[in-house]
């Protein structure tokens, strides 16, 4: 649902651009057909342009390994503890609520819009008369209305200029502009928050007026005669919102306004091309600014490379390598480690042989831990959601597969790219391994060292010291790299302490990927 938001967001800003664009440059010239079909085209587009992206700009990326030797490893991340005990989410969460209240307004303007077509379809049940191409006539007495719906026309038939006005809503059934009205109804009722929604369904209306009177004084009437007939009888129109009123008066200034003014030139219509770049440039921004997990059609893409360290098992015996996939982008302390140069074709495709493939953890930019977006694929059974999937073990390989191919192969489940793992006794991982802790520390008491976790300058972090028995006998929220293991602090150990093996665990405030543990030997 949340991402139907998102798109409703996008869709909405696209609106807004579209809007603002025909009241800079298009709204006082009296094209006024060209400006109604520029409204209806862009307002459809608003909805089309947010299920398309510039591949280009958010470029796939194809796996180019280094190989990382594990027995050289000497330190590894500790992966955020939200990863090993899952929380139930509240039902009464922000995201919850904010839908309710979409709901909740959607409902009672689509209730608002049937009761008006209710009422229409009330008077409809009255006696008619059938005039031209089946437009049906209903005279009602004493209701000092004149209003058109489709091919219906209600009309009192004691108002003056009887013809006149037959005329100019016959231009509204002509032209079909009940369509237009009922599509901007529509869309309010779905983009209510948008206040844009409500003044382009006005400006709609207010254009069908502007077709309807320069077609109604092309004829025999004249446009001063035909202004004072408005004039003459306007009134506040009908509580029906979807129908075309000919005494509205709350655009008669507008009208008569538009009905005396000079012919826009030719040239004003070169002004539509303007919107052309507007169009790629919005497409561009939104293409960098939103996650796009609604598009569905992806324009050709520069594959981008990027290294992604693999760990190497040494295995125990004398076989073929295989492969832990740590697949990483700041998402460990530093790794010191050999290297060995084995860099990869950019192919469409790669294939490697491995034994875990996690899904999850895989990036961390700043604070936020992301999800794997490509298309897990686990012996030909596609995982429909990678948020819930860990990952799996005892793989036999792993072809990871660009954007373009894996649409071909999988239709738009393929958009961000594909995964497919292979192996005959895979296993499903529920939770992420324990990885091992830091090699074990040495502080010389008797030199006065003080504890410095190795890869732990950052401005804020937890320290904690277990004793054998797992009890705490230091513990401070603030280190700053100032204890000597001397003296512990933490209930009945604030006092001097024995020499020995400790344990410890460091936590650094806001990078949870990079807490460390491990094992300490304090020495007199």
């Amino acid at each position: 649902m949340m991402n139907w938001l998102y798109y409703l967001l996008e869709a909405n800003l696209y609106l807004i651009l579209f809007y603002g664009f025909y009241r800079l440059f298009l709204q006082k010239e009296t094209f006024y057909a060209l400006n109604r079909y520029f409204l209806i085209t862009t307002s459809v587009s608003a909805f089309i342009l947010p299920l398309f992206q510039l591949g280009f700009l958010k470029p796939s990326e194809n796996l180019v390994a280094d190989y990382i030797l594990n027995d050289e490893i000497q330190q590894i991340y500790t992966p955020a503890e939200s990863f090993r005990t899952p929380i139930k989410a509240s039902i009464f969460n922000f995201e919850n609520i904010l839908i309710a209240i979409y709901l909740i307004v959607s409902i009672l303007l689509l209730a608002k819009f049937l009761y008006s077509l209710g009422k229409i379809m009330k008077m409809k049940k009255s006696s008619f008369k059938t005039l031209e191409n089946g437009v049906r006539l209903f005279e009602l007495n004493d209701s000092k209305v004149a209003f058109s719906f489709f091919n219906l026309l209600f009309l009192d038939p004691l108002l003056s200029e009887k013809s006149t006005i037959l005329k100019h809503e016959l231009v509204h059934i002509r032209q079909k502009h009940s369509i237009d009205v009922m599509f901007y109804e529509i869309l309010h009722i779905i983009n209510w928050f948008n206040p844009f929604s409500y003044l382009i369904k006005r400006e709609i209306k207010v254009i069908h007026e502007y077709l309807a009177d320069e077609e109604t004084t092309s004829y025999e009437v004249e446009k001063y005669a035909y202004a004072l007939f408005l004039i003459k009888n306007s009134s506040d129109a009908q509580n029906l919102t979807f129908t075309n009123q000919i005494f509205s008066s709350s655009i008669l200034k507008r009208r008569i306004s538009m009905l005396n003014q000079k012919k826009s030139g030719s040239w004003a219509r070169l002004k539509l091309l303007l919107v052309i770049p507007i169009i790629g440039g919005a497409i561009s921004v939104s293409t960098m600014a939103f996650s796009k997990d609604y598009a569905i059609v992806v324009f050709s893409s520069t594959e981008k490379v990027r290294s992604r360290n693999i760990l190497q098992e040494t295995p125990p015996f004398k076989e073929k390598p295989k492969l832990l996939i740590a697949d990483t982008k700041k998402n460990s302390t530093s790794l010191k480690a050999k290297k060995l140069s084995a860099i990869k074709k950019n192919e469409q495709t790669e294939k490697l042989p491995q034994t875990y493939f996690y899904v999850r953890n895989t990036y961390y930019e700043g604070k936020a831990i992301k999800t794997d977006p490509r298309f897990i694929v686990v012996n030909g059974k596609g995982i429909e959601d990678n948020k819930l999937f860990v990952g799996v073990q005892n793989t036999e390989s792993v072809k990871i597969i660009n954007q373009s191919v894996a649409i071909k192969k999988y239709g738009n489940k393929g958009k961000n790219g594909a995964v497919e793992i292979t192996g005959d006794n895979i296993k499903t991982i529920d939770k992420f391994p324990t990885p091992p802790p830091f090699p074990k520390l040495s502080l010389d008491r008797s030199k006065n060292e003080l504890l410095v976790i190795p890869d732990s300058d950052y401005e804020t972090k937890t320290l904690t010291i277990y004793n054998n028995h797992g009890e705490v006998v230091y513990n401070t929220m603030d280190y700053k790299n100032d204890w000597n293991g001397k003296q512990g602090n933490y209930g009945n150990f604030a006092s001097p302490l024995s020499k020995g093996s400790y344990q410890y665990f460091m936590k650094i405030a806001g990078e949870p990927l990079k807490n460390k543990r491990g094992a300490i030997e304090m020495k007199d």
